[in-house]
């Protein structure tokens, strides 16, 4: 994945700022159905929120994670943007990989994907 345009930064900043929701100090499970409504409505197939969610947002907030005392008020949505396209804007080989909490995304996935597809199929 390469840095996004600026006309696919408008609509991708809406999910970045929703999973980013994900990542917060906080029970997340309260917000997987608010999460998954923004992500329904977006243009994305699920095939690609899920690799927007695993390979631009939770690289960017893993470690969130891991903090004694994380964010739990929410990211602020341009220093989240900047986050994400500054570390898409390097070449892949030079993107730091690591596989701190790699499992922590297939696991919000596996509840968000199905609700996503309730909320599209209600619309």
């Amino acid at each position: 994945m390469t840095a996004p345009g600026a006309e696919q930064l408008l609509v991708r900043r809406p999910v970045w700022q929703a999973l980013s929701d994900l990542y917060l100090d906080t029970d997340v499970d309260a917000l997987h159905a608010r999460v998954a409504r923004v992500l329904a409505q977006s243009p994305y197939s699920l095939d690609v929120l899920w690799r927007i969610l695993r390979d631009e947002v939770h690289p960017a907030l893993r470690y969130n994670l891991s903090g004694v005392a994380g964010e739990w008020a929410g990211f602020d949505p341009g220093w989240l943007a900047d986050r994400i396209v500054r570390r898409l804007a390097r070449p892949r080989w030079r993107r730091p990989f690591g596989c701190l909490f790699c499992g922590y995304p297939r696991q919000q996935w596996r509840i968000l994907a199905p609700l996503i597809q309730r909320e599209r199929g209600a619309g």
